[in-house]
């Protein structure tokens, strides 16, 4: 009974996160609010029936970090008018002159559960992890399973049906597949997310058992096919990048952390990474054309550089740097910032940088957190590199789709999506939980450095 019910649970989460990608990635604000709705459900059902197994001191510290960011983003809503005349305590507020710190009070509750929904996510695939490697490997496999039918989908409306995205009229990227994405760089960062779903579930099945002939074994790599080919027709440089660096930045990640292992097992883990380059180039030379054709002829975004520059003007001005203009509030406070430099065509919702756009927001606060959080995720997938030999490739995952999100959020914004963002953080946690596990679940003690000698599975 035990079993059916993690089963179900499993595949619950990982409909959810599906969910937030069909919705049109889950930027429409009533389907995000539904999801939110379904998912902070979920957490509070699972905080009372699932066991504490994977409460950790680095956890803790997380969802401390967290409260700290959200904390900070609501009190830009609150009335300030009273500190503003205290006289000169208030004097870093001295450019401020509004009563709120945000340009756009009302816009932060919503900007604040974007943040949170993800978290939840990351928290409740972690937990259920945590319960054992085998539902660890159960999350990723129907994880991948969902995300490999959404690029199967995809596909078929590309050429089918190009003129719909779901249900709905396509109006923008007729050229390219952008699957149930309405821009092209959100379905290439989501493609890139599934293939290194899929190659670590293929560098895991040749580890456990390299030599096995099931028919099974070769599905996963027509799957990572149709995804390379389905990223191809996004024609989105940055996302293709970004994939590409994620898949070689996972195997590459193997090949150093298996350098101390027998030379059959060694050449085990380096024929993938030669087998994995070898189809990526394969395939950009072959399908690849119209990414190619964009990256030769079209130029990076002038207005992409001007608006950067023009957020770093902002980000200076005032008090901005230490008190931000509001999270969520990019749209409203951006335009007196905007040189006329950058032209007035079209309205800038977004920053186009995520690690901008956060700063211009929140302030230093943001940079401070970002840091903080990838300093703890880092080390604990290191941690999961060194004592889960069999579970490698699942924390070189963790390691590789944080750092292909982080590149491809320094010209997008993929992070800011929910479809993608909760797909990143339910990997993210699913190999967080992997990482905390050793022999005798004693996972606290590896994040904090005090594994005992032997403890390595």
């Amino acid at each position: 009974m035990k079993v059916v019910s993690s089963r179900i649970f499993a595949h619950w989460l990982c409909f959810l996160v599906a969910l937030s990608a069909l919705a049109y990635g889950g930027v429409a604000e009533l389907p995000f609010l539904f999801l939110a709705f379904l998912t902070f459900s979920t957490s509070t059902a699972a905080f009372f029936i699932m066991p504490r197994g994977a409460e950790t001191r680095t956890l803790w510290l997380l969802f401390i970090i967290t409260c700290t960011l959200a904390a900070a983003a609501y009190s830009q809503s609150l009335d300030i008018s009273t500190f503003a005349t205290l006289g000169s305590p208030s004097e870093s507020f001295e450019g401020i002159r509004q009563k709120w710190i945000s340009v756009s009070p009302g816009a932060t509750d919503l900007a604040i559960l974007r943040l949170l929904l993800p978290v939840a996510i990351f928290f409740l695939f972690c937990a259920a992890a945590s319960t054992g490697d085998d539902s660890a490997l159960r999350l990723l496999r129907v994880l991948g399973s969902w995300g490999a039918a959404i690029v199967i989908a995809s596909l078929i409306q590309y050429f089918v049906d190009p003129h719909h995205v779901v249900l709905e009229d396509k109006l923008h990227y007729k050229e390219s597949l952008t699957g149930p994405f309405v821009n092209r760089n959100n379905a290439a960062a989501y493609l890139g997310l599934v293939l290194q779903i899929l190659l670590a579930r293929m560098l895991y099945g040749q580890r456990v058992d390299p030599s096995g002939r099931s028919i099974s074994r070769w599905v996963t790599p027509a799957l990572f096919a149709l995804g390379t080919f389905a990223l191809l027709l996004t024609k989105s440089r940055a996302g293709i990048a970004a994939a590409i660096f994620g898949c070689l930045l996972m195997t590459t990640l193997l090949r150093a952390y298996s350098s101390g292992r027998r030379a059959r097992q060694t050449r085990g883990v380096l024929h993938p990474s030669l087998v994995t380059a070898s189809v990526i180039f394969l395939s950009v030379v072959l399908f690849g054309q119209g990414a190619i054709v964009r990256l030769t002829t079209e130029k990076f975004g002038d207005s992409r550089l001007c608006t950067y520059e023009s957020v770093l003007t902002g980000i200076m001005a005032d008090a901005n740097f230490w008190v931000g203009t509001g999270f969520g509030a990019f749209r409203s406070a951006f335009p007196q910032y905007r040189s006329a430099d950058c032209g007035i065509n079209g309205v800038w919702d977004r920053a186009h940088n995520s690690f901008l756009e956060g700063t211009f927001g929140l302030g230093a606060i943001f940079l401070v957190v970002l840091v903080g959080v990838v300093w703890i995720l880092c080390r604990t997938y290191v941690r999961g590199l060194k004592f889960r030999r069999r579970f490698r490739p699942f924390a070189a995952l963790g390691l590789s789709t944080m750092f292909a999100l982080l590149a491809h959020s320094l010209v997008d914004f993929p992070l800011q999506i929910p479809g993608i963002n909760n797909l990143f953080a339910a990997v993210a946690g699913i190999a967080f939980g992997i990482s905390c596990r050793n022999k005798g679940n004693i996972g606290s003690g590896a994040i904090l450095g005090h594994t005992p000698p032997g403890q390595r599975t």
